[in-house]
């Protein structure tokens, strides 16, 4: 057998070892940055190439970036240099998903010289084949100058471009693996938040309220949510309250939550009236607040020994007054912004008699604005006239026909938004 076609045969048996070697990579390797780096590897030792390169291809960009390259004295780079696609030899391959061969670098125009220029490398020859998974083309990998030879051949190629198919096998499936093991975080992150905010709430309104009676019920949408209610005693007298919705849902929405609650325990032991409590909480929260966020709160005092209640709103929905009479009316609290829009606001207040046997009624838009099955909502002269008419000995039933109301209007469908409700008054 002649000389060439003994060294074309080991070369063939070569590749094919390296065919098994990434096929064993694929089941063995869990780790995506380990991945990456023995790919290369195997793909220099394998065609006994100076260097070896892993492009990917950007979600809906147009452009791929060089992830990692590796050279013959085993180090490995990941310069994240962004390349348009079409451009070079790995732009024309991911643009025409074919594999190519590069007998003499310099002599073919889509070389992109001024890539030796920026490093010194001096390319012969290159095998640059696509990266295709479900006939989707992620990237492309590619290897320079054979170390036994003044260039590839045909035969590489061939070797090569199966290599790359199996590579591709191998990266995906490890990203698949990463999306799974990200989203398993996130699910137990979103867990652990969700308690998080649970304990936050279970322990803002105390067991006992000094001459006061009050109840309260809060259902994210998510796992976690915006909404929140708080409860503060002032030297055994006033009891300071509140209720707000953060804009938007989730982690942000939750996060901004529990700085609320955080802030207002301090607001509250120095404040002197609701709408001193609102101004400050706001000036205290504005530079906190990521652009585009905002909460609508109302803060409420309480005096029962004096049968006083006096009331603040940052654009919150209008509370609810049921007299003992059974009669339930919208209270007018003077609307204002919401906090975190502006640096400096200034609250009006509104300030009512509450006698025993009138309740408070104060809740978050999760209600008013509950969608049925046709998209109809539960406006708030709707849950006034559901109210009415009826006697209420405890806080807690108002909490319950509320939650019940809105679970039957919603019917089937799918809650929208978190749902927050407080009712109180005086024991």
């Amino acid at each position: 057998m002649p000389t060439s076609e003994v060294d074309s045969l080991r070369r063939s048996v070569q590749i094919y070892k390296g065919l098994v070697e990434v096929s064993g990579l694929i089941n063995s390797i869990t780790d995506y940055d380990e991945l990456l780096r023995a790919v290369l590897n195997v793909a220099r030792r394998v065609m006994r190439a100076e260097a070896a390169s892993l492009f990917f291809c950007e979600e809906n960009e147009d452009c791929m970036e060089l992830a990692i390259s590796s050279s013959a004295d085993g180090e490995y780079v990941a310069p994240k240099i962004r390349v348009p696609r079409g451009r070079g030899i790995a732009g024309w391959v991911v643009e025409h998903g074919q594999s190519l061969l590069i007998p003499d670098a310099y002599a073919d125009d889509r070389f992109y010289k001024e890539a030796d220029k920026q490093t010194g490398f001096r390319t012969r020859s290159i095998l640059c084949a696509p990266l295709k998974q479900d006939s989707k083309i992620i990237g492309v990998l590619q290897v320079l100058n054979p170390t036994d030879k003044e260039s590839f051949d045909e035969h590489d190629l061939e070797g090569f471009t199966a290599y790359s198919d199996l590579t591709a096998t191998a990266i995906e499936k490890l990203r698949t693996l990463e999306r799974s093991r990200t989203q398993e975080r996130m699910e137990r992150d979103l867990s652990i938040a969700a308690e998080i905010q649970h304990e936050l709430l279970s322990r803002a309104l105390p067991s006992k309220l000094p001459g006061a009676l009050f109840a309260a019920h809060a259902t994210p949408a998510s796992n976690v949510g915006g909404d929140f209610y708080n409860f503060f005693v002032r030297k055994g007298e006033d009891i300071y309250f509140a209720i707000g919705d953060v804009s938007g849902k989730g982690i942000p929405a939750s996060l901004l939550m529990a700085q609320t609650l955080s802030a207002m325990q301090f607001v509250f032991a120095a404040a002197t009236s609701p709408n001193e409590a609102l101004s400050t909480l706001n000036s205290t929260l504005h530079d906190q607040i990521v652009r585009g966020m905002f909460i609508t709160t109302l803060i409420g005092r309480l005096t029962p020994a004096e049968q006083r209640l006096e009331l603040a709103s940052a654009g919150h929905c209008k509370p609810i007054l049921i007299h003992g009479n059974g009669k339930a009316e919208e209270i007018a609290v003077e609307p204002a912004l919401p906090m975190g829009i502006l640096p400096s606001v200034n609250y009006r207040q509104l300030t009512l008699d509450l006698h025993k046997g009138d309740w408070l009624v104060c809740y978050t838009d999760g209600l008013s604005e509950s969608r049925d099955e046709q998209n109809g909502q539960f406006f708030g002269d709707t849950i006034v006239e559901r109210l009415s008419a009826a006697s209420y000995f405890n806080p807690q039933q108002i909490v319950d026909r509320l939650v019940d109301l809105e679970a039957t209007h919603r019917g089937d469908g799918g809650r929208l938004d978190d749902l927050t409700i407080i009712a109180g008054g005086i024991a």
